[in-house]
């Protein structure tokens, strides 16, 4: 892992980089139409919803988790931030994150503290940009002063430590609240702000249609479920070929132009990683496959074995799109039964349900990739077609709506919004796009943002430097 000084150089880097080449750093909104969305297997959605911008700073997603006995891991700040009573083994705490994801904090607390990343337990992984709580536990009995020098760190902090037994594993939460704020391009219509509500309503009681939204297919490239595609064929060396080369009109072309150089030097290990370790935040992941590709050349699978979350991540991604195709096909039949079974499972009823698009895709089950990475859970898993969801305010405000809602584990806050507004996110701005800062929480009557925001200064100040390069360009 990365140490603060090693991302300060990179970050140095990117804005001398920027100055100098400032047109590479350009690229148009990222916008979710309905092509878009047609690509990961949605389709069938209204093509009049109005523009609606996502994240345009990490405050604007807000997501805090709820345990499985209700209780709610806050993203807000206290004083008492190392309290850590008794003598058990784990320590639990509360994780409070901002535009980092939960994956690259728990290598990191993993180094900071000196133990191995096994020993951190989480229940779900977190959105990157957003601000975020949750809980974690640390196995290892670390020492106070150990967690005290956490407080330092820009984007993260833990809270309400605590000793006890056991550990947090994946899955062990009821779900999360979301706060988030949506902008609009212009004070919606009263018409629109009616069908919002009406829809909401309607939602409130029966639920929406539970599709895997993009966050699902890897930002910004989305390629995840085609990474999953090659893995479930046994193709390995395509696989870290498309992961290290492939290039999307959602990538800033500075980044593009280096993926390019890499298919250039293919095979030519240690030039490839001269070339990108000077970007060790960016390319961490691609910096660890072609380490291990740099001493063993040729063995691909082995270079894949080396981010086991990543290719998890990947043959689910693949799942997910198979659902999101057939979910989509069974709309338009209007027969939907209430769950459909995800396919990377060895009971031939659970594949066969999509027979028709695993031809289309060449793909034979059971495939053997499942035995060549023991660690993917292959599983009979049944995955609801319609979401219930807990609403509990939407207020607008000029150029603003913001929602309050929480829903259950393994759903997208996005799969919910995407049914009012034509998503889009990223920089430059779309016109139009009011660049307030609030403190949503303080909006909808939670408490306030203040102390939180406060804390992480340091990140919200690159986020406003980088929105106003991206405003300008």
């Amino acid at each position: 892992m990365m140490t603060p000084e090693e991302r300060e150089r990179e970050r140095t880097l990117f804005q001398a980089e920027r100055e100098k080449y400032p047109h590479l750093f350009v690229r148009e909104p990222m916008t979710d139409d309905n092509s878009l969305l047609a690509s990961i297997g949605i389709e069938g959605l209204r093509p009049d919803r109005p523009a609606g911008y996502l994240r345009l700073m990490p405050q604007d997603f807000i997501v805090e988790e709820i345990s499985q006995d209700s209780a709610i891991h806050t993203v807000d700040i206290n004083a008492d931030l190392q309290e850590v009573f008794g003598t058990d083994s784990t320590i639990y705490c509360d994780l409070v994150k901002i535009g980092t994801s939960t994956l690259e904090i728990k290598d990191h607390l993993a180094s900071l503290l000196d133990i191995e990343d096994k020993y951190i337990g989480y229940a779900g992984i977190k959105d990157r940009v957003a601000l975020t709580g949750q809980a974690i536990s640390i196995r290892g009995a670390p020492r106070l002063d150990a967690l005290r020098k956490i407080s330092q760190e820009e984007n993260f902090f833990l809270k309400n430590c605590r000793r006890g037994k056991g550990a947090i594993a994946n899955g062990d939460l009821w779900g999360n609240r979301f706060i988030i704020t949506v902008r609009t391009t212009s004070p919606l219509s009263s018409n629109q702000t009616h069908f919002i509500k009406n829809q909401s309503d309607e939602i409130n009681e029966t639920g929406f249609w539970n599709y895997f939204y993009i966050q699902r297919f890897g930002t910004p490239r989305l390629i995840s479920h085609r990474l999953g595609l090659l893995i479930a064929r046994g193709q390995y060396e395509e696989t870290v070929k498309m992961f290290l080369t492939h290039t999307s009109e959602r990538e800033l072309p500075y980044f593009k132009n280096i993926r390019d150089e890499i298919k250039a030097m293919w095979g030519n290990w240690p030039e490839i990683i001269k070339r990108i370790e000077l970007f060790p935040y960016h390319f961490h992941l691609e910096l660890t496959l072609i380490r291990h590709l740099a001493g063993h050349p040729a063995n691909f699978l082995g270079a894949l074995c080396t981010i086991p979350d990543q290719i998890r991540i990947w043959i689910y991604a693949y799942d997910s799109y198979l659902f999101n195709k057939k979910l989509s096909e069974l709309i338009a039949t209007g027969e939907v039964p209430l769950s459909l079974p995800l396919a990377t499972s060895f009971n031939r009823v659970d594949w066969e349900p999509y027979q028709k698009f695993l031809q289309e895709d060449e793909v034979k089950m059971p495939t053997q990739s499942w035995r060549d990475f023991p660690f993917v859970r292959v599983a009979s898993r049944a995955w609801p077609t319609l979401q219930e969801i807990k609403i509990h305010s939407t207020e607008f405000r000029d150029n603003l709506a913001i929602f309050v809602f929480s829903l259950p584990k393994g759903t997208y806050a996005t799969t919910y919004l995407m049914n009012f507004f034509i998503l889009s996110s990223g920089l430059p701005l779309p016109p139009g796009i009011s660049t307030e800062q609030i403190d949503a929480k303080a909006t909808v009557g939670l408490g306030s943002l203040a102390g939180t925001l406060e804390r992480f200064r340091t990140v919200l100040e690159q986020r406003q430097q980088d929105i106003d390069a991206g405003s300008q360009e």
